[in-house]
């Protein structure tokens, strides 16, 4: 996946286009941090292996880790009133074994998300539920359903929003995501296609200055302009993974 054999592309930074407090070793920072957390995690479930104490859920969780199928994301915030550095897994799993590591990531009702029907209703009769699991600037953006809201990126912006009006500032993120195709465990700094919703939203709607880190350790940034462009996230993708759809 990415670009194409024989001709690489290679992301550039947008140089000038920064937030203050980030600074040129901090996509390496992040992605040290990532690569760090994961093999904590590994190391405590494969004791666990070992023993031959390791839990059904808790084996699904390693063999994740080891192969595919975990995202582990870093974030450095500039959020007024979130500000410091977060990390994330996709699996509830590691969250349970690394509490001191990872994010609890918001409550349930946010990291579960509503239905598209129930997202896109004026009724008073789903308010409730959509107070309950809204996030960012006015609890304005609600994750889609079927636990897209307890993917790695989300978790971390869940969890700002308790302390923070998720407004305005800036998110440094670098993201670990592992995943099969054809067969192959892929790896990319690529959030999927509803992370990139919901980081397009804190971009647009609450003003907040998202950049992602690229193969070469740049921060790229998610424009409103990017987030606009019909071609936005393949576009995104060729600056971070090198090639318009995820991976490296």
């Amino acid at each position: 996946m990415g670009g194409k054999a024989g001709d690489p592309v290679t992301p550039t930074a947008n140089n000038g286009a920064v937030a203050p407090g980030i600074d040129q070793n901090a996509c390496k920072t992040l992605d040290d941090k990532n690569k760090a957390e994961r093999a904590k995690l590994i190391k405590k479930l494969e004791k666990k292996e070992k023993a031959g104490t390791i839990t059904q859920q808790q084996q699904q969780a390693l063999d994740k880790a080891r192969g595919s199928g975990m995202t582990v994301s870093s974030a450095s915030s500039q959020v007024p009133g979130a500000s410091g550095t977060f990390s994330a897994s996709s699996s509830g799993v590691a969250n349970a074994q690394c509490p001191s590591t990872f994010v609890e990531g918001g409550t349930g009702a946010q990291k579960c998300g509503l239905n598209k029907k129930t997202r896109a209703s004026k009724a008073k009769k789903h308010e409730k539920k959509k107070d309950e699991a809204g996030v960012l600037c006015d609890k304005s953006y609600v994750h889609p359903g079927g636990g897209k809201g307890a993917h790695a990126e989300p978790k971390i912006l869940n969890e700002m929003g308790k302390t923070s009006a998720m407004q305005g500032g800036s998110v440094l993120l670098s993201i670990d995501w592992r995943f099969r195709s054809e067969g192959e465990t892929v790896e990319s700094g690529m959030p999927c296609a509803d992370c990139y919703n919901m980081l397009c939203h804190a971009a647009k709607e609450c003003d907040i200055k998202i950049y992602i880190c690229d193969m070469n350790k740049n921060p790229q940034p998610l424009s409103k302009e990017n987030c606009d462009d019909p071609n936005g996230y393949q576009n995104l993708s060729t600056r971070v993974d090198g090639g318009p759809r995820p991976g490296r």
